[in-house]
């Protein structure tokens, strides 16, 4: 079985045990949206354009009102099963669903616990995971691929500093080249691949430098 595949049997398990109407990290949505958004994204490509694409924002709500209809359970069955063969996403799996299913797990196990200080919150209440060294180290590959795209629009040189137990430190430097102020970012790579994504509350990392200036693109 794949890391990726891993991941996402361990976050349908989660879905399950919280049920349909747990907290989660991603802004106003419970459970039961996140659980419909990941279906939609692998079985529907046509309404995920809708995550991107304004005008076919209408064709995502209505198809989403679609899959919420057949119940949380069938979403998470789903889900679970993984995308179709046709599916864009079933060819970007060790990759962008790597990533998601990991970052999904998170916003589920961490939702209530992230408090609203800044990096390194809720750090107590939610210690991270004890992954396997070689879904870590497939964590930071993604990582490195990811910095250059969300950083692009930092006013800022990021230095993005892998510190794992285990693992000798490694970089990934990203943002704007020749940039006088610098920022140094560091944790393990879970860790640095949910502040990369904008779970800067929930974040377990140690900023060095003026953070405001490390802007991240959302895609």
């Amino acid at each position: 079985m794949s890391i990726a595949s891993r991941e996402r049997r361990a976050l349908a398990d989660l879905l399950l045990e919280r049920g349909p109407d747990a907290p989660t990290l991603c802004e106003g949505w419970t459970t039961k949206d996140l659980a419909v958004h990941l279906v939609v994204r692998e079985y529907r490509p046509d309404a995920a354009a809708g995550m991107v694409v304004p005008r076919l924002a209408g064709h995502l709500d209505e198809v989403s009102r679609q899959v919420a209809a057949r119940g949380y359970a069938d979403a998470v069955r789903l889900f679970r099963a993984g995308p179709p063969r046709w599916s864009p996403m079933a060819l970007l799996d060790p990759v962008v669903n790597l990533a998601e299913n990991i970052i999904h797990h998170e916003d589920v196990r961490r939702a209530g616990a992230a408090g609203s200080g800044g990096e390194g919150s809720g750090v107590d209440a939610v210690p991270p995971r004890d992954l396997p060294q070689r879904t870590r180290d497939a964590v930071w590959r993604v990582v490195r691929l990811a910095a250059p795209v969300f950083l692009s629009t930092a006013d800022a040189r990021v230095t993005l500093r892998r510190a794992d137990p285990g693992r000798g430190p490694a970089t990934r430097t990203a943002g704007r080249s020749g940039a006088a102020d610098t920022v140094t970012v560091s944790g393990d790579a879970v860790e640095l691949l949910l502040w990369l994504y904008g779970r800067d509350g929930a974040a377990q990392v140690v900023v060095d430098g003026p953070v405001e200036r490390a802007t991240r693109t959302a895609i």
